[in-house]
């Protein structure tokens, strides 16, 4: 038989076990819940293009840093906790970043949250030089208005994460910077939908000066002419912004 001081001893013991045995679980579990994840990215742009990170749904605890590298300048950082875009392809509420470097360079952006559910996120590039980005992530660009997703939606389970992108800012040289020409097709277009939009005018044109000779044109049909004018204009630019970015973006 066992006498109290053995006993006493035991119960001691097994009391220390559970206490260790807590003790690691608990530690075991904090390590789990400080433990993070990383996700990273390496992106090529062109300069004063915005950079735009969608996640979906809306994470908590979004902290975004975004440090120049070698030759980096200035840029503009925005996010949102909570944004609504009905021209996203996710189609609901996300958190998002948005970065746009105002020179060539490297910066080195950090986005911080934390999700307690699964996520997704979209990756793009608001642009008008969308032939740069073909060269450089091919077919597999997707083009929405002035949108260019550079990469399928990704799926990643819930946690502590921190997406890194790393940012390459290319510059264009100034002739091209800020025009971007059609496809060889679209130009075509463009220039019968111009061409169109000429002969109307000259139309016009043409018949009130040949009037004018014979009688006092009244100032009520000169403005029409101006109206005239100023619309023709605008076709003609929306003609141009349709052929050039809307039709190139349908491929």
């Amino acid at each position: 038989m066992l006498d109290c001081p053995s006993v006493r001893k035991y119960l001691i013991f097994a009391v220390l076990l559970v206490l260790i045995f807590q003790s690691l679980s608990v530690g075991m579990s904090l390590s789990q819940e400080k433990k993070i994840n990383a996700e990273r990215q390496k992106i090529d742009m062109i300069e004063k293009d915005v950079f735009a990170i969608y996640i979906s749904p809306p994470v908590n605890n979004l902290s975004v840093r975004c440090e120049p590298l070698r030759r980096s300048g200035a840029f503009d950082l925005t996010m949102s906790t909570k944004y609504l875009d009905p021209y996203l392809r996710l189609r609901r509420e996300v958190s998002a970043v948005w970065v746009q470097p105002n020179g060539p360079g490297i910066y080195n952006l950090t986005v911080n949250f934390s999700s307690n559910k699964s996520w997704e996120y979209l990756v793009g590039v608001f642009t008008r030089n969308f032939d740069f980005y073909r060269e450089y992530y091919g077919k597999r660009i997707s083009i929405q208005n002035f949108f260019m997703e550079i990469q399928p939606v990704l799926t990643r389970h819930p946690g502590n994460w921190t997406i890194i992108v790393i940012l390459e800012i290319h510059s264009l040289s100034p002739s091209f910077s800020y025009i971007t020409l059609p496809t060889p097709v679209n130009f075509a277009i463009l220039v019968a939908a111009v061409g169109l939009i000429g002969y109307v005018d000259s139309f016009i044109i043409i018949d009130t000066y040949f009037k004018s000779k014979k009688e006092i044109i009244s100032y009520g049909r000169w403005i029409i002419v101006g109206v005239a004018l100023l619309i023709s204009a605008y076709l003609a630019y929306q003609m141009y912004n349709f052929t050039t970015f809307t039709l190139s973006g349908v491929e």
